[in-house]
């Protein structure tokens, strides 16, 4: 596997936590959420893990302290920037992409993404997944040829498009300056002026990049953390691992 920056988005305010504690800061078995995340990749061999932060950066600087990077995001303005301010400083050619609240996501995923998107010679590698009821999740569209085309919202989706179980689970794998050019050339069409990393397929696809889908079924592995019950779900989960192991 060649050298790779992993950029772990965690700069998010996590209102639904109804918590003064940052969203990825929350523990579960004296663990936080986001090391959670910074282990697994470590553990495949990451040459280098930059985490965003935002207004809670001094709290998560200094829990992670210097074990990674950190790149600030100063204004909330979408995981696309995010994801672009961490890319600034990244060191390698090829970047993972992912958020720092999804600690079920298994390493033998991790891996699967980056050894497909060499196998297939891809410009980026999006991780979808199998869901029996995808409402609410962005929905993964495919061309003729079974690349990706473009990840719509679900309240954006047409009623076939919502048929559509393929979901999107917010990683990614692929070439640094081909997603900083795409992110360069993209326009917010919303309010608030943000900037989804989502939008990046769309615009690649324009620019006749090859981008491909790894697909996983395991719902479970791909859930994030939201809500105080989210978090309460995935403790039971991880327990219920530790104690199987």
């Amino acid at each position: 596997m060649n050298k790779f920056s992993t950029i772990i988005l965690g700069a998010g305010l996590g209102k639904r936590m109804h918590s003064k504690t940052p969203k990825v800061l929350h523990k579960i078995l004296g663990k936080t959420i986001i090391s959670f995340v910074i282990d697994k990749v470590k553990n495949i061999k990451c040459a280098e893990v930059i985490v965003v932060i935002g207004k809670h950066r001094k709290n998560i600087e200094k829990e992670l302290g210097n074990a990674v990077k950190y790149a600030v995001q100063p204004v909330p303005l979408g995981t696309g920037d995010a994801a672009r301010k961490g890319i600034e400083i990244a060191t390698y050619t090829s970047v993972l992409i992912l958020n720092g609240d999804v600690p079920l996501l298994r390493e033998q995923t991790i891996k699967g993404l980056i050894d497909y998107h060499q196998q297939t010679k891809a410009h980026l590698t999006i991780l979808t997944c199998f869901m029996k009821n995808p409402s609410g999740y962005g929905r993964v569209l495919k061309d003729k040829r079974n690349r990706v085309s473009k990840i719509i919202e679900h309240t954006d989706a047409t009623p076939k498009q919502r048929r559509i179980n393929e979901i999107n689970v917010g990683a990614y794998y692929g070439n640094k300056r081909a997603i900083l050019a795409a992110l360069a050339k993209i326009n917010p069409q919303n309010r608030q002026g943000e900037l989804y990393i989502t939008d990046i397929v769309e615009e690649l696809c324009r620019q006749k990049k090859k981008i491909v889908g790894f697909r996983i079924n395991d719902e479970e592995e791909i859930m994030g953390i939201n809500s105080q019950s989210d978090l309460a779900k995935v403790r039971r989960i991880i327990k219920a691992i530790k104690e199987h192991v």
